[in-house]
């Protein structure tokens, strides 16, 4: 007769998978030990041994705060995108009667501030002082966004200014590309303009005023 061995529990060494795969095969385990829940600590840099109760209701504390938080970018975004939206058709409308390059400065100048909370908006042209400074900035770049020389900013703006948009202006003539002049936009905060930043909308922004202002320079 063939003798059945039967393991000796204490022989047997328990690993973190076999507790794993366990507690996933069974998983009314802890509502058939509701005491364990509260009796078993779990480690914690920062506040100690907590229950798993507790580190249950922490990590879904995490969850919800990082949901709004996402939530919170949303809706920022989506204010921000509006106000964008509603400046650029603003600005629009009002370049369209525009005459001269001041009258043109004058109406962007105006929505930055309105729209935008933006410090100020100027156009340069290449007999302009600052111009060479600015085109040297872009360095053969259709857009910039950061900072100046604290000189070259009091140069360029009559305001306060900290960081700053600056987007060439141009048209094409044949295949060739000519520049006439730089937006440059500028605003109080730091942090409002940084070369890390999508230029995406500057540089369409750009082509915006490019339209309208090719007229009023050459």
């Amino acid at each position: 007769m063939t003798k059945v061995l039967i393991p000796n529990p204490e022989d047997l060494e328990l690993d973190a998978e076999l507790v794993k795969d366990y507690l996933e095969q069974n998983p009314s385990f802890f509502v058939d030990h509701p005491e364990l829940v509260t009796q078993l600590r779990i480690p914690h840099v920062a506040h100690g041994a907590t229950s798993l109760l507790e580190r249950r209701q922490e990590i879904q504390r995490d969850k919800i705060l990082q949901m709004e938080e996402e939530l919170n970018v949303l809706m920022v975004n989506a204010r921000q995108n509006e106000n964008i939206f509603r400046a650029i058709s603003e600005m629009y409308i009002g370049l369209v009667g525009c005459t001269s390059v001041a009258e043109l400065e004058k109406v962007v100048d105006r929505v930055c501030k309105d729209q935008l909370f933006l410090a100020q908006f100027r156009l340069l042209q290449p007999e302009d002082e600052a111009y060479i400074h600015l085109q040297a900035k872009l360095d053969g770049n259709p857009s910039y966004l950061g900072r100046l020389y604290p000189e070259i900013m009091e140069t360029v703006f009559d305001n306060f200014a900290q960081s700053v948009a600056l987007v060439e202006l141009n048209y094409m003539v044949g295949e060739e590309e000519t520049i006439f002049g730089i937006a440059a936009f500028a605003s109080g905060s730091i942090h409002h303009f940084q070369p890390h930043m999508d230029t995406l909308f500057i540089n369409q922004l750009g082509r915006l005023l490019s339209r309208h202002a090719v007229h009023l320079t050459c």
